[in-house]
């Protein structure tokens, strides 16, 4: 009596530190749909296994039963050569769901041991997802050893899915290939503004099969990598930030245009975001590039250190070029439109008759 109430203290306390396990591990990792409904799943068994074994404990199986479930699930089986243990299958399953958490645990550290390096972020996070595909192929290779899965089997998986590759699987493997062209080569990278097809704005991810784009809208945007690598795209931060802006102004064709230009280099200079002493880039100045009936285009170029700031410099420029262009007596032009008035004798149109001049 003792004994099989220790026995069955043991399996209890047992199958409650492994669905503790893997409920940690369900909640405190990124979990997909599918491995909530792995985690789940193996929570079932922990539990109808637990059942067994307190029903074999206190002989509430038959014999028969009991034999056959050592048979089966503990010895195992052989199915086309191959040796089946479900126990083994088993641990192999949850320690596969306890070492991914682990790894996501180990990889945020990675990331925060990494940060204190002279790293940029795009290079950290490569380093980063390698070290986590790398970590996840290894443990996926040792719960199949656990489970008694010979790897070479995977040979006649690999020549099947080979015939899928041709048929529907072409565009998935493309994306998986691309992702690691990606991630080694690193045309772009996390924090960069890139713009791909019609998608602009700020690469937040780059996983296996798709790169996140946040957009300035903040809408989020799911690239295929494929079309990264094949298709055209435009990186403002692949060697630098430095951004040349271009802003027009419209003056009169009477306005005094050495002294607009001067207006507008002076105000770009006093801005503190303009570059100026790198002798690489060209200082602020000021352009006519063109003349139309409605004034002179008179632009203002400047190139800044961080394109982020993009929109701000060119809010700031725009405001300040207009007020010191009023303080100045210089007016800037507005659209004109010329209307030429044609008289002629009008006849009046059939069935109407014109109004007499009493009306």
């Amino acid at each position: 009596m003792s004994i099989s109430l220790v026995q069955s203290g043991i399996i209890i306390l047992v199958s409650v530190v492994l669905l503790v396990l893997i409920q940690w591990a369900i909640r405190r990792s990124s979990a997909t749909k599918i491995g909530r409904w792995l985690g789940g799943l193996l929570q079932v068994v922990v539990v109808v296994a637990a059942a067994l074994s307190l029903a074999m404990v206190w002989h509430l199986l038959p014999q028969r039963f009991l034999g056959l479930a050592e048979k089966y699930f503990i010895d195992g089986f052989t199915v086309s050569g191959v040796q089946v243990n479900p126990l083994h299958i088993v641990i192999a399953a949850v320690l596969l769901v306890i070492l991914f958490r682990v790894i996501d645990r180990l990889v945020a550290r990675l990331d925060s041991f990494l940060g204190i390096f002279a790293l940029d972020s795009g290079a950290r996070y490569s380093l980063v997802m390698l070290t986590k595909y790398v970590a996840i192929i290894l443990s996926v290779a040792i719960c199949l050893a656990i489970a008694g899965i010979p790897l070479g089997k995977f040979a006649l998986i690999a020549s099947a899915l080979s015939v899928g590759v041709g048929f529907g699987l072409q565009t998935m493997v493309n994306n998986f290939v691309s992702g690691i062209i990606l991630i080694f080569e690193r045309p772009i990278k996390v924090g960069d503004w890139i713009k791909v097809g019609s998608a602009e704005g700020y690469v937040k991810k780059i996983s296996i099969r798709y790169t996140l784009i946040m957009t300035f809208d903040r809408t989020e945007v799911f690239v295929p990598n494929s079309e990264i690598i094949s298709g055209q795209v435009t990186n403002w931060m692949y060697s630098n930030s430095v951004l040349r802006l271009m802003l027009p102004f419209t003056v009169k064709h009477d306005a005094d245009l050495p002294r607009v230009k001067e207006i507008l280099v002076d105000v770009a200079r006093k801005h503190p975001d303009v570059m100026q002493d790198d002798p690489s880039i060209i200082p602020p100045s000021a352009l006519i590039l063109d003349v139309n009936t409605n004034g002179v285009m008179v632009y203002l170029r400047v190139y800044i250190q961080d394109c982020n700031k993009s929109f701000n410099v060119q809010t700031d420029l725009r405001a300040a070029v207009v007020e010191a262009l009023l303080a100045n007596g210089v007016p800037l032009a507005h659209q004109q439109q010329d209307i030429h008035m044609v008289s002629s004798q009008l006849e009046p149109y059939p069935g109407l008759q014109a109004p007499s001049a009493a009306a």
